[in-house]
């Protein structure tokens, strides 16, 4: 029955263009900034959690963010996303990764993997929080961190439900970075919004050691790729491409958010990109959680 039922939500998100979720119930919550101890380095994270009825627990959906970014993401959009997941019923964590945010490591540390391994430390974090139902845990990803999104689902079985914005999937050919990485210990990697970043020669082997399509191929979970339109930094072929890849999952269907730029649009003064993909976040959980 819950699988016609998001089938029949995720129809009509697609034919509508429109949210389902209304906040009939509209929850206050807290909100902290923790530290979750990952054994060699700390985990900096921001945990915001519904306020229910004595007893009443809440699904929970861990969220990754997208390179060169932190747990609040372009715009501060996950300062806002968290929260309105919160007041519809759903307990959110989001995280730095190693070098990013309010982390003390260098991010000439940061792998794929150790991000992945973090994204579990903050499941097993979830697991004592008394609010939380730890069987109802989603993952979600923007840009890089729905790469890393997918990655993690695909190892890990403890995650029901998936969701990326403007998701990446295969590596481009970094052939030459990763050369100039083995030359110099790192690859430095220019941003125009804060300072560069040192890639290592290990962060290259990781990426490069992927096979994508054998690891989508492992999720077997429902999964919404949101992506926007005009997006042309991970282009609008990329979700068809990562579609077409989820062979395992029971239901995994596109959203597209029309006239949409990578970052949802968040830097133009135009919020509503962003409150339309975190209303379709919202429905998407609440019906696979």
């Amino acid at each position: 029955m819950k699988k016609v039922l998001v089938a029949l939500l995720a129809l009509l998100i697609l034919s509508t263009g429109m949210s389902l979720f209304a906040s009939e119930y509209v929850y206050a919550y807290t909100e902290q900034d923790i530290m979750i101890d990952a054994g060699d380095h700390q985990i900096p994270a921001t945990l915001t959690v519904p306020q229910g009825a004595e007893g009443e627990t809440f699904p929970a959906v861990v969220m990754l963010h997208g390179n060169g970014s932190t747990r609040h993401e372009a715009g501060n959009a996950y300062d806002y996303t968290a929260p309105e997941m919160a007041k519809a019923g759903i307990a959110t964590i989001r995280y730095d990764y190693i070098g990013n945010g309010d982390s003390t490591e260098d991010y000439i540390d940061f792998t794929y993997d150790k991000g992945i391994a973090d994204a579990i430390c903050c499941y097993e974090y979830l697991k004592g929080v008394e609010a939380v139902d730890i069987e109802r845990v989603g993952i979600m990803g923007w840009s890089q961190g729905g790469r890393l999104t997918l990655l993690t689902a695909a190892r890990n079985d403890v995650f029901k439900s998936a969701l990326t914005w403007a998701g990446a999937f295969e590596q481009k050919d970094e052939s030459a970075e990763y050369q100039i990485a083995l030359e110099n210990g790192y690859y430095e990697v220019v941003y125009d919004w804060r300072e560069p970043l040192k890639q290592s020669p290990a962060y290259y082997e990781c990426a490069m050691g992927i096979d994508y399509h054998k690891e989508a191929a492992n999720v077997e979970v429902p999964y919404l790729i949101i992506q926007g339109t005009d997006d042309t930094s991970v282009v609008p072929e990329t979700a068809l491409e990562i579609q077409k890849a989820l062979v395992s999952s029971p239901n995994a269907p596109i959203y597209w958010v029309e006239n949409c730029d990578h970052t949802f649009n968040v830097f133009s003064g135009d919020t509503s990109a962003l409150e339309e993909t975190t209303a379709a976040t919202i429905t998407w959980f609440l019906a696979t959680l």
